[in-house]
């Protein structure tokens, strides 16, 4: 290939914000071996027409460190490239014109100071003086953000390639990639129309593309794209220092643009569009204004900012950007191939996400792991049927709009339901379950017991009683959409427990909890050992972990054992209850369908897998069994609340990838062991709370103080209807795990935290004494 080399260490496609990125910091880590392929011109995908918007506050703790990485990173990278990137610091109003938008704005301030970020609160007349071309008719306050900024994206991507070359990186324009060949299971080269570039590893940051690459080698990325629009008017004597603003309510954002404005819309269903509907040679052109997907927008946006109404238009800009079933990005290893990586997927948001994310994937190459939990991010949150070209194309519609709206605990998205069922639905669905949806799957949250027309708060009242069911009778609770994976062959038990040392192996236990380690000891899936014989293992996990287990597999079974997914093949139910041992006993002796019962020291519960087609007749039998036992069936917000309570850990919250296996029973490690820890590893503890916190319902991302300083997070939180206390379960810096006081920030306000004993620590301690 011309002006480029037959093999590199690392390929990165696609020559946007997130491959320029992944180049530059690749580099810094000391890889000099990066080829970059982009088939047009630097930044000519999706990334030339991003507003280059910064929002520098985010609710999300890991997305706020990520754009404040970036607001860092931008005048550093301006300064080392010596290019102007056109970054301004112009400050952003958010305003609203909502009651409960109003309330949730107010308790800002507080969480920016112990972030460090300032965040002010503003009446409608000091709206106005900050934001001069807004009516602030009918508005009810504001925020101000003086921290938020702009980039020009094309001069940004431009300075990043600028400092990655001259450490290093090739970077090749104009350079088409055909396919990825890989074999064994293992990233070999990247076929271009111009040759082969061996490699042994590639970065995939092709953006909405991304996914039409991947089919290319029989895989699939969560990934679709939607067309995005925003309006751009003539100058008409807009000033330059205008800051930027944004409105949940309105679905609006915008900000001056030389003179003029942008104005933005989050859109309703949104549109979606294929990249084979693409100009092949996207970069020279758009796709066409729709003002009838616009209109319901602008007239808004007319009303807001009366300029508008008589303002010169210069277009409606029309861009398709990638999205993916939840919102968020997709960063990490791609399941299906070693050396696989994905750095796409923004849903808009890639000029202020880039920057960190080229970061993280950069040390998971080179260190083995980001030095985040990154775990909401990553690829394999996602299963293999949310890839499904239809499920997505109807899911990405409802994605702009959704993170506008402020919802109920309960409240799903409406878009690409029922594609997977439990063999228990339609029983639930009887008893009026409010489902959710997760990786697919219908999963019921909580039921109605009776009360078919729910207001207001009578949910908490629901999950309460089936949370005392659980403590005074029996509950039950459908847990069939766990992801299951028999393990079969020759030395199949000692294998595993050789590999991921489950806990509590040596006591009477029957389900194991089964922490998944990845090369440097990090808990890469949490998994539960249900049966095991010499010869054959189940491993489940919950939903969330579908792709991760089957990776996980993939990745370290011996070729001499087998796995086989057997989610659909049983059904799986959940008995807690002081009452549940009689009533399983009843079943036994009264002939119900034949099950397996395993019980479960640490979640306190008796799990019980059966044949698919025996579920409902199970479930039946045991309802009507059970009302002499004082059974309840209940959903996931019950199941959350009681391993809150007894201060089980889940993946994905207080368990990832920064998870050491040994930080399981909730002690804090020694200074002199923590200093020890690999550099990815925040070293941090979990730990149980309980906090007087009058706030009902659940709760997560709670900062956690000690003198007024950020020391930890809340990770779940819960106070249910007749609790003396609200109950939680966190992470907390490993040098604080005995210092007190310590206090809670919830909705704004600071209340008293105490560290307390939970049931599931104390049982890991006995078992190890």
């Amino acid at each position: 290939m011309r002006g480029a080399p037959s093999s590199a260490r690392v390929v990165i496609i696609g020559g946007g914000i997130g491959g320029v990125s992944a180049a530059y910091h690749l580099t810094m880590l000391g890889v000099a071996d990066v080829t970059l392929l982009e088939r047009g011109a630097l930044s000519s995908g999706t990334t030339w027409h991003s507003t280059g918007n910064m929002e520098t506050y985010r609710a999300d703790p890991l997305i706020f460190e990520m754009v404040r990485y970036a607001a860092r990173t931008y005048p550093q990278i301006a300064e080392e490239s010596g290019r102007d990137i056109g970054w301004r610091v112009v400050g952003r109003v958010m305003y609203t014109d909502q009651e409960e938008r109003w309330e949730q704005l107010q308790t800002l301030p507080e969480l920016g100071r112990v972030r460090g970020i300032d965040i002010e609160v503003l009446a409608p007349s000091a709206i106005a003086l900050r934001l001069p071309i807004i009516s602030p008719d009918g508005l009810l306050g504001g925020i101000w953000v003086p921290s938020d900024a702009r980039v020009n994206p094309t001069d940004a991507v431009s300075a990043f390639a600028h400092a990655a070359r001259a450490r290093g990186a090739v970077i090749r324009e104009r350079c088409a990639v055909a396919g990825i060949d890989i074999q064994g299971g293992t990233v070999r080269a990247v076929l271009t129309s111009a040759g082969e570039i061996a490699c042994d590893v590639i970065v995939l940051a092709a953006g909405l593309w991304s996914a039409d690459l991947l089919r290319s080698c029989g895989l699939r990325l969560p990934l679709h794209a939607l067309e995005h629009q925003y309006l751009i008017t003539q100058p008409f004597g807009v000033s330059r220092d205008l800051p930027l603003f944004l409105s949940f309510d309105d679905q609006l954002y915008g900000r001056e643009e030389v003179g003029g404005l942008i104005v933005g819309s989050l859109d309703d269903q949104a549109i979606p569009v294929a990249t084979t509907d693409l100009p092949r040679d996207f970069a020279s052109c758009l796709l066409s204004e729709r003002w009838e997907q616009f209109e319901p927008y602008m007239s808004t946006a007319m009303r807001r900012f009366p300029a508008l109404e008589t303002a010169p238009i210069k277009m409606l800009l029309n861009g398709p950007e990638s999205f993916t079933p939840d919102g968020q990005m997709l960063l990490g290893p791609v399941p299906g191939a070693s050396g696989l990586y994905a750095v796409c997927g923004f849903n808009s948001n890639g000029m202020a996400l880039a920057p960190a994310a080229g970061r993280y994937i950069a040390e998971w190459i080179v260190e083995g792991a980001p030095s985040a939990d990154v775990s909401t991010l990553d690829v394999r949150r996602f299963s293999n049927i949310q890839c499904d070209p239809a499920y997505l194309r109807e899911r990405v519609t409802e994605i702009p709009g959704y993170q506008c709206r402020i919802r109920r605990p309960d409240e799903d998205y409406r878009t690409a339901r029922d594609v997977r069922r439990s063999p228990l639905h339609d029983e639930l669905a009887r008893e009026g379950a409010r489902f959710s949806q997760v990786n697919g799957w219908e999963r019921a949250l909580w039921l109605e017991h009776g009360v078919r027309e729910p207001r207001g708060e009578l949910w908490l009242e629901a999950v309460a009683d089936e949370v005392r069911a659980a403590e005074d009778g029996v509950l039950l609770i459908d847990r069939s959409t766990d992801v299951k994976y028999g393990i079969r062959g020759g030395g199949a038990r000692v294998w595993l427990e050789k590999t991921a040392r489950p806990l509590l192996a040596g006591c009477a236990s029957d389900a194991l909890l089964v922490p998944l380690p990845g090369a440097r000891g990090q808990i890469e899936a949490l998994a539960r050992l249900l049966a095991r014989t010499d010869d054959r293992c189940l491993l489940t996990a919950s939903p969330e972990q579908d792709a991760r287990l089957g990776e996980w597999l993939r990745r370290h079974v011996p070729a001499h054992l087998q796995t086989v997914d057997r989610t659909a093949a049983f059904a799986c139910v959940e008995v807690r209850g002081p009452r549940r041992a009689a009533l399983l006993e009843q079943a036994v002796a009264e002939n119900a369908p034949q099950f397996e019962r395993h019980e479960d020291a640490l979640t306190g519960s008796t799990l019980i897998t059966v044949a698919a087609q025996s579920a409902v007749h199970l479930w039946q039998r045991l309802r009507e069994l059970g009302t002499q036992f004082g059974l309840t069936a209940g959903g996931h917000f019950a199941e959350e609340a009681l391993r809150t309570v007894r201060g089980a850990p889940a993946f994905a919250r207080e368990i990832g990838p920064s998870t050491l296996a040994s930080e399981l029973a909730c002690t804090a490690l020694p200074p002199e062991q923590a200093a020890t820890l690999p550099r990815t590893h925040r070293t941090l503890t979990l730990a149980a709370f309980a906090s007087p916190a009058p706030l009902l319902g659940f709760g997560a991302r709670d900062a956690i103080l000690h003198q007024g300083r950020l020391v930890g997070e809340i990770v779940s939180r819960v106070r249910l209807p007749g609790w003396p206390a609200a109950l939680a379960l966190g992470r907390l810096q490993t040098n604080r795990a005995t210092t007190a006081p310590l206090e809670t920030l919830i909705a704004g306000k600071r209340w008293p935290l105490a560290i307390r004993t939970s049931v599931w620590q104390s049982i890991l301690e006995q078992t190890r004494a």
